[in-house]
């Protein structure tokens, strides 16, 4: 699945979302002319086998396979590697730092999620400097010459020097190196975000509605109200008015309806505030309660998983949805369009995030120094970074997943479009932690097509939030943090660990609460919290850097409603 990088900006600005998910299955086989064949290494050696410690538990890779045929084999054939992998399902942060400071068979290689465990890899001693680490095994690689300056400038910013590869790579130096193939990319770029609302239009029908009824906060409500109202059924199933993004809706549905309300995290004078403390942020808790309140959806939905709610999205039985479009897989469904935007009932105006700057990535892969083939981990990082690398484990196999038309862009066979769909058994697409999407969209013909993969649908429905013309843009990049503001074990850690902690289980108690005033007597509850977990201060150190960066940057953001 190509995911937009825009999917993993809260990354860096409003906290880590969980991804929770299981260890890999077992590889399909590939079709090739030798389907049994074990890949060969070029050197003719055997292939050795290292270990792959990944934090992200909602990566899910097939077992590894040497087989000619496959995406994994072809990979070993390049590299002379085979992995094996440690993916905890759940806690896997609390699991490597255990392994951190408590075991002498540390991970060959690492993949983290989010800047903390970053850090505390950094700052442990057991990874290696990049450059120091290509220098020493592989001198010739391309990453000494040509990794994009601008966003080694921001993982230095970061972690205090080059220790890791990115992955969702964008930046105008890699636009540079692979210019986009078409203005569809520039557009998708520039106005593309996955969290958003996205409306079945086969259900809209129904209820006769039109997508412009559900531009405002009272027309959405009321279509809820209709939709729920009328017992809908598809397939013998009931129709689902709302669906949130489950556990993970307070980093996706609620992030959503703060911008399209109006919330950010700079008041009015230009200060840095937590976006929790924004009387838009209350007016997103308040919308979800009146929908709660209409019974518009089940409560359960904020604990579910992303199979669980993804088997909702998928029977076509939710007639919207607010969260990731990651999620509503519109390579298999064609039926979402979107509003763009909920027009707040006070008269707010959506905001939208703009970066000059680029973002430091989402997954992030460490070498440790301890790793016992260092010099073939070299070979592996420049293959899978370099365009032939990129191309086989984004697309896969030549004359098998894809061919190429005659402007030298990729164009996806049947196979390869459904081995993508399957890629947790054929690992086509899987290796996230090495996508560049500067150089997919300089290999990607622009799609003509509603349906399938990245076609005009998810196009539409993704970039209509950042069209829409009541939406006003801000300067984002003022609001990214040097690495040593967090510093492991460090003061702010602590107040953002437990502020994070606590509006896991309080942001639902709000949500949920039985009438209009427990909510207003747990929302203020809430922000007393934030108070006395010492947010303010928190805050205060915030603003500090937001006015350094304001000044590098020759940029004043201010807050455009409360």
């Amino acid at each position: 699945m190509k995911l937009n990088l825009k999917v993993f900006t809260i990354l860096t600005l409003a906290g880590t979302v969980a991804l929770t998910g299981c260890s890999a299955n077992k590889s399909g086989s590939g079709s090739s002319a030798e389907p049994t064949k074990a890949a060969k290494t070029e050197t003719g050696a055997a292939p050795v086998n290292v270990n792959w410690f990944v934090t992200a538990g909602g990566w899910n890779p097939p077992q590894w396979s040497t087989d000619s045929g496959t995406v994994n084999g072809q990979i070993t054939k390049k590299t002379g590697l085979t992995f094996s992998y440690n993916i905890p399902a759940q806690d896997g942060d609390t699991k490597l730092s255990l392994l951190m400071v408590s075991s002498s068979e540390f991970p060959d290689v690492i993949t983290t999620v989010g800047p903390d465990m970053s850090q505390k890899l950094t700052k442990s001693g057991k990874v290696w400097k990049l450059d120091e680490f290509l220098q020493k095994y592989d001198p010739q690689s391309h990453l000494l010459k040509d990794f994009p300056a601008d966003i080694k400038k921001q993982l230095v910013k970061r972690d205090g020097d080059w220790y890791a590869i990115p992955s969702h790579m964008a930046s105008d130096d890699l636009k540079k190196q692979f210019p986009a193939s078409s203005s569809y990319f520039a557009d998708k770029a520039k106005y593309g975000d996955n969290k958003g609302i996205y409306i079945n239009t086969n259900i809209l029908k129904q209820a006769g509605l039109s997508l412009d009824d559900l531009k405002t906060e009272d027309g959405l409500l009321t279509a809820l109200k209709k939709v729920k109202d009328m017992n809908l059924a598809v397939n013998g199933q009931s129709v689902i008015p709302l669906q949130l993004s489950g556990k993970g809706y307070q980093g996706q549905t609620l992030q959503f309806l703060e911008r399209t309300f109006g919330a950010m995290p700079i008041d009015k004078d230009g200060k840095y505030r937590d976006i929790l403390f924004a009387p838009e942020t209350k007016h997103a808790f308040e919308f979800l309660f009146k929908t709660a309140q209409g019974g518009y959806f089940d409560p359960g939905q904020m604990t579910m998983d992303d199979a669980a709610f993804e088997a909702n999205l998928l029977a076509g039985r939710v007639f919207c949805f607010i969260g990731n479009a990651g999620n509503g897989h519109f390579e298999k469904l064609d039926f979402w369009v979107s509003p763009g935007v909920i027009l707040s009932n006070q008269g707010t105006k959506p905001v939208f995030a703009h970066y000059s700057e680029p973002g430091a990535g989402w997954m992030q892969t460490f070498i440790s120094k301890t790793a016992k083939e260092p010099e073939h981990l070299a070979k592996w990082l420049d293959f899978m970074t370099s365009p032939e690398g990129m191309t086989l484990a984004h697309y896969g196999i030549e004359g098998v997943h894809y061919t190429k038309n005659d402007k030298g862009l990729i164009v996806k066979t049947d196979k390869g479009i459904q081995d993508v769909k399957d890629s947790t058994k054929t690992g086509v697409d899987i290796f996230w932690q090495f996508a560049n999407m500067s150089y997919f969209d300089h290999m990607d013909p622009a799609p003509t097509k509603r349906e399938g993969p990245d076609g005009l649908a998810q196009m539409e429905a993704t970039t209509a939030y950042g069209r829409a013309k009541e939406v006003v843009t801000y300067e984002g990049s003022v609001l990214t943090l040097p690495g040593e503001f967090l510093t492991p074990g460090g003061k702010n850690v602590t107040i953002k660990t437990q502020e994070e902690q606590y509006m896991l289980s309080q942001i639902s108690k709000i949500i949920l609460a039985k009438d209009q005033a427990s909510f207003n007597q747990f929302y203020d509850e809430f922000i007393a919290k934030l108070k006395e977990l010492k947010v303010p201060e928190l805050d205060a150190g915030k603003d500090v850097e937001l006015q350094k960066k304001s000044k590098e940057m020759g940029v004043t953001v201010k807050g455009t409603n409360s």
